[in-house]
């Protein structure tokens, strides 16, 4: 009696926390015009004295130390704050607190550290994930690669959950989540390629089918060449096209299609394709028995390999002989073509193969 007594949800005991709890959509009453959850002045009060007094932090900062039944009040609080529809005067203020909050995301990825408060922080950010601007204050903040770290957590619920809330960010609002994977490329990847080998097998084919689902996507395309042009990327996935289970070969297949569909191969990474030419042949033929209902797959496959096929070593390049007075212009020019994508007739891969979203032996490198 006493421990129930003690575990009492923060609603009941505090009635200003349940006026908050009824903008949700459960508790709401829309508005037959407008479609929108009515929200009365007393509503309106509480949520700016909760908003002026900082409780929504300073209840997630408390989320490791709070019992189950209140990390779940908090929870539903703080992701009732930002329901779709609440009234644009009531979503523009909650949603400058939490943009420009200075430790709001510091305290929810603090809560991934505990293994009975990381799921409930994990709900809270999705539901801020839902607007862009908020996604853009995450990334911009550099949280993302704590999130990146935590799934590798030892416990499989956190490292689940890290992911599939890294899969939300980087997703959700694509045209933020593009632009700031290419400024910050080097960071992210250094942390984010361990995961493709982890041997965890959860977070490797996640990992994997997040990997493909940016790499296919057109805000993602400057990453996409960026990650397709590194020797060691084609080599990772070489080898995971060998894992053992057929799953894990499957995803690697979605991002290994785009190194060889490349129309820009760097000549190192035609080498490596071409020396291990039948290998991969012989490796990919064997794929078609592991998604035989999967009519894309298949047809994917046949394209790759036709296309390893015809894949040849590139010719050595020869250097055209310039004389004095036009080797330097010469070598602007040709620094400049090279780094213009958009403007060189660039052959975009999407044209051969189908953006299927779900993302090769020892082989000599």
């Amino acid at each position: 009696m006493e421990s129930r007594q003690r575990q009492r949800s923060t609603f009941s005991r505090a009635p200003e926390l349940g006026r908050i709890g009824e903008l949700s959509e459960t508790h709401g009453k829309p508005d037959a015009l407008h479609g929108r959850v009515k929200v009365t002045q007393d509503q309106l009060r509480v949520l700016e004295q909760f908003l002026a007094a900082d409780l929504p932090v300073q209840l997630l900062s408390q989320l490791n130390s709070l019992e189950f039944e209140v990390r779940k009040d908090v929870m539903n609080v703080c992701c009732a704050l930002l329901w779709p529809d609440l009234p644009e005067e009531v979503a523009a203020q909650v949603m400058d607190y939490v943009r420009f909050h200075p430790t709001i995301f510091s305290k929810l990825m603090d809560s991934y550290a505990n293994e009975e408060a990381a799921l409930y922080s994990g709900v809270v950010l999705r539901s801020f994930f839902r607007y862009g601007q908020l996604v853009e204050s995450f990334l911009t903040s550099g949280k993302v690669f704590d999130l990146i770290r935590y799934a590798k957590h030892p416990s499989m619920d956190v490292a689940a959950d890290a992911i599939y809330t890294l899969r939300t960010v980087m997703l959700e609002h694509k045209e933020v989540s593009g632009p700031w994977l290419q400024a910050n490329y080097e960071q992210f990847f250094v942390l984010y390629t361990p995961l493709l080998q982890c041997q965890d097998y959860v977070v490797e084919r996640q990992a994997l089918t997040l990997l493909a689902a940016m790499l296919m996507d057109r805000n993602y395309q400057r990453v996409m060449m960026g990650f397709v042009n590194s020797e060691q990327h084609l080599k990772i996935f070489m080898n995971l096209l060998l894992a053992d289970s057929h799953a894990i070969q499957a995803e690697a297949f979605h991002v290994f299609k785009i190194f060889v569909v490349n129309p820009q191969k760097p000549a190192r990474i035609q080498q490596i394709l071409v020396k291990n030419k039948d290998k991969l042949v012989s490796l990919l033929q064997s794929l078609h028995a592991v998604r035989t209902d999967d009519t894309n797959f298949a047809c994917d496959l046949d394209k790759v390999i036709k296309r390893l096929l015809s894949m040849t070593m590139p010719h050595p390049l020869k250097r055209p002989h310039v004389s004095h007075l036009s080797r330097t212009s010469s070598s602007i020019s040709v620094a400049t073509t090279s780094c213009d994508t958009e403007s060189t007739g660039y052959e975009n891969p999407w044209d051969h193969l189908k953006p299927t979203l779900s993302p090769p032996a020892v082989l000599a490198l």
